[in-house]
């Protein structure tokens, strides 16, 4: 019987880390070196994807792949594509002041010639746990797959910032029956302040959240038509916004579009492992502990790149 070649990771790498201060994608938070983002490929890996397609800026490509050269090493199938301001269709033009890349939408369009059948998405600086993965792996992998795209979802209260030092955004999720995603609105500016949970929405108006809700981590699943929509999509939005330097393309407000003209079915899973990631530069040591405590356990190797030659030993 021939294996099965499991399905590949898109990793979201090109943010530009502002309030961090420093390259989330590569920080070493981890013993020898780690990063989030190599905890995240390893457990995806442990599922049974079969590579991780890292899309990043051009100017740090190169720190980028240094560090999955000496975290990570070669025994795991690792590609790399730049996601640039230019790379828009043909007929349009970013304003000559685009510096920042256009959002995570768009990250996702950049890898559309190396993605031939479904995949996986996830943030470099959020980490989700191997049950998170198995359970995106499973689903992608399920024959027929039961619906155009999946989100692993977690809980609001459990991903708000570790430190406390200031806000996140969120993607707020409405369900409807049969663990299917109604709706998911992009909030801004999520914090806990004096017992109550609020963050603005993209009009600018205060949201009260009870912190119950299911929110996205941008860990999706998706099949090949969601990128033909969202080329549709990426368009509409140049109309409107292309001219602007910092809009941004957002993954969850164009699979949102898709529901809202059902034209994409999303499937949530939710995740109940414990989330952490890093937003602020006062979330770092409380990211370092987490991972001691993960390699202390168990959960990851104290050598990262020996995690990856165990499974192809």
């Amino acid at each position: 019987m021939t294996e099965t070649k499991g399905p590949p990771l898109v990793v979201l790498a090109a943010g530009m880390s502002r309030r961090y201060g420093r390259l989330k994608q590569i920080d070493p938070l981890g013993p020898c070196g780690a990063s989030i983002m190599g905890y995240n490929i390893l457990d995806a890996a442990r599922a049974g994807f079969s590579e991780a397609i890292l899309v990043v800026r051009e100017e740090i490509r190169d720190r980028v792949r240094d560090h999955v050269a000496s975290t990570i090493g070669d025994r795991f199938p690792v590609r790399f594509v730049s996601q640039k301001p230019l790379a828009v269709p043909p007929g349009y033009w970013p304003p000559p002041d685009r510096l920042k890349p256009w959002g995570t939408g768009h990250a996702v369009l950049v890898v559309q010639d190396n993605v031939p059948g479904p995949f996986g998405v996830c943030n470099s600086d959020d980490l989700y746990g191997l049950e998170a993965f198995r359970q995106l792996q499973a689903h992608l992998t399920t024959d027929p797959l039961p619906t155009e795209a999946a989100l692993v979802g977690y809980t609001l209260s459990d991903t708000l910032s570790v430190s406390g030092a200031g806000g996140v955004a969120r993607g707020v999720c409405v369900m409807g029956p049969d663990h299917r995603l109604e709706r998911v609105t992009e909030v801004q500016d999520i914090r806990l302040v004096d017992g109550w949970i609020a963050g603005v929405d993209s009009d600018g108006e205060v949201v009260e959240l009870r912190g119950r809700e299911i929110v996205s981590m941008n860990l999706w699943g998706f099949t090949p038509g969601v990128l033909t929509l969202m080329r549709r999509q990426f368009r509409r939005f140049l109309d409107r916004w292309g001219a602007n330097a910092e809009a941004e393309f957002l993954l969850s407000t164009a699979i949102n579009g898709q529901i809202q003209t059902g034209s994409t079915t999303v499937r949530v899973l939710h995740s109940g492992e414990e989330w952490f990631g890093i937003t602020h530069a006062a979330d770092r040591d409380e990211a370092q502990e987490s991972l001691r405590g993960r390699v202390s356990r168990g959960l990851y190797p104290a050598v990262l790149a020996d995690g990856f030659a165990e499974l192809s030993a």
